[in-house]
């Protein structure tokens, strides 16, 4: 029981987000009928547009966030707008471009390697713009139709392509080493050499592997990037001022390639920089996630001083107590208006610095100069909104919540339908890799109706287990991780044991399967998707 519902960064209350599947099940028991429901408060900076760039579209977001979030109305900052600027100076904004590099032998000779392995592939029409995120979408489409089809040439090819995409993707971002470190890293973890196509790859990687590595070293090459990056460091961390800034990058792995970088560095060696990397919690198979012990660590010694500079992925951009920077560099980065001005909200400091680095005529200046015109199109969206005559606002609102619960009983209606489908047993699951046959759906079982594990005692036979358990920061109250699993045939990792109440039992990760009902093959990123029923799992039965 309680009264007040405060929602901070409301802007996520929108679609498939936690913060509206909650609203979603308030507003079921509103037009219900039901009685003394909490206040509801949503705070953000920036609601955005909804990716709509239309007048008309963006009052339309505006009315669907008001209405998930069953606002009475809209407000904002109006009468005392100058107080409020005098007391949270706008930091000034400027474009800190650089220039292509004039030459990448590394990145060249990547693309050979890449030409080279689509050759080996005999199949015509494979994409040549390598280097893109068009690119590694369409190697990532055609490695799920290379699982469901049972093509494991195809398959493991797309992989070790995407992993080269990734590289001349790290090679743009940052330093040649570390897209070499990250192909490195790739062909040292352990893979099946009795397939002719793992062979083939692993082969023509230590081929050009003393090249590459020679390659990543010669500073001629080095990315401009990060030469941009060094002035504006320097410039900002002059002793004795006491400077605080955030550098925000896309991935982990550029986070902490740049935190590499800036230890490497000799020019910046002695400018009391004393930085870290700050990175999301969630589990990447890319780079080791932070724990959010650690993150409150990197936070509490940024806010005390003891850091003053922190590289870090979007998530420092709101949620976060981050103290005021004088210093915030949005380092090649491309997204929406609220990402910018969530990052630019960060430098509140007096005479603050938000910058904008970027290759001249790319993308990212392009998006960012979206941005600029879309938040000036959210500004007029909201007051149109807020001053709607409050009969035709609580119309609009009325219904596009009735519309919104409609559409979420009409979704479930669906899923549950779809997981009437098929009959369990006449469900297989196969290795990803290399298409063994292991299980069948009437063998899994969900464990808290979370994690889904095989309670058939022959299962064990298809699977080995790696040395030493799963380390978590947290406990659990009845269970414990335990060791990671991967298919005795070909060593593809299937997921973990988990121990629960004294029970060993092999958690699946349905991404490592391909999944065959009578009508289909199909692989699955999520359980919640499958087509067939999965039962809760019986302690006492099991033990029985």
């Amino acid at each position: 029981d309680f009264s007040l519902l405060v929602i901070d960064e409301c802007h996520h209350t929108h679609k498939e987000a936690v913060y509206n599947k909650i609203m979603l099940n308030y507003l079921q028991q509103k037009l219900s009928g039901q009685q003394d429901l909490p206040q509801v408060l949503g705070l953000t900076a920036s609601p955005g547009t909804g990716g709509a760039t239309s007048f008309e579209g963006a009052v339309e977001h505006i009315l669907q966030i008001c209405a998930n979030l069953d606002a009475e109305k809209i407000t904002s900052v109006q009468e005392e707008l100058q107080h409020l600027q005098s007391h949270v100076p706008q930091p000034r904004k400027q474009y800190d471009l650089c220039q292509e590099r004039a030459q990448d032998p590394f990145g060249e000779q990547l693309k050979k390697v890449m030409e080279q392995i689509q050759q080996y592939m005999e199949m015509p029409g494979l994409p040549q713009d390598f280097g893109t995120q068009i690119y590694e979408q369409r190697i990532v489409e055609l490695e799920k139709r290379a699982a469901e089809t049972f093509c494991r040439k195809m398959r493991v090819c797309m992989l070790h392509l995407r992993k080269y995409n990734d590289a001349l993707l790290i090679n743009d971002t940052v330093r040649m080493i570390d897209a070499f470190q990250c192909l490195q890293q790739f062909y040292a973890t352990e893979r099946d050499m009795k397939d002719p196509t793992e062979r083939f790859l692993t082969t023509t990687f230590e081929e050009n592997r003393t090249s590459l590595q020679a390659l990543a070293g010669d500073r001629r090459y080095e990315n401009p990037r990060l030469g941009k990056l060094e002035e504006i460091l320097r410039e900002h961390f002059q002793p004795p001022d006491a400077s605080r800034g955030i550098i925000f990058t896309k991935t982990r792995q550029s986070a902490h390639s740049l935190l590499s970088w800036l230890q490497d560095t000799a020019a910046l060696s002695g400018q009391h920089i004393r930085a870290a990397v700050l990175t999301g919690t969630g589990y990447s198979n890319q780079t080791k996630h932070m724990t959010q012990n650690e993150q409150q660590d990197v936070i509490k010694l940024f806010r005390e001083g003891a850091l003053n500079l922190l590289f870090s992925t979007s998530v420092a951009e709101e949620g976060l107590d981050i103290p005021e920077c004088n210093i915030v560099v949005r380092y090649g980065l491309m997204t929406n208006e609220i990402a910018m001005m969530q990052a630019r909200g960060r430098a509140r400091a007096k005479n603050s610095v938000y910058s904008v680095l970027a290759k001249a005529s790319s993308r990212e200046i392009s998006r960012e100069l979206l941005n600029e015109d879309l938040v000036e199109l959210m500004k007029r969206a909201i007051r149109v909104v807020q001053a709607m005559p409050e009969q035709e606002y609580r119309l609009k609102i009325r219904e596009l919540q009735r519309v919104a619960v409609a559409s979420c009983l009409m979704k479930e209606a669906r899923i549950s339908e779809r997981r009437q489908l098929h009959d369990p047993d006449a469900v297989y699951l196969y290795c990803v890799n290399c298409n063994m046959a292991v299980c069948r759906g009437s063998d899994i079982r969900t464990v808290e109706s979370m994690h889904h594990v095989n309670i058939n005692p022959n299962f064990g036979l298809y699977y080995r287990v790696s040395s030493g358990k799963i380390q978590f920061q947290r406990t659990f109250k009845d269970w414990e991780p335990g060791c990671r699993i991967m298919c005795s045939e070909c060593s593809q990792d299937w997921g973990m044991e988990m121990i629960y109440r004294q029970v060993k039992l092999p958690i699946l990760c349905i991404k490592n399967f391909v999944v065959e009902t009578p009508a289909e093959r199909k692989r699955y990123k999520k359980w919640s998707n499958v087509t067939f029923l999965v039962k809760e799992f019986d302690y006492l039965e099991y033990c029985s």
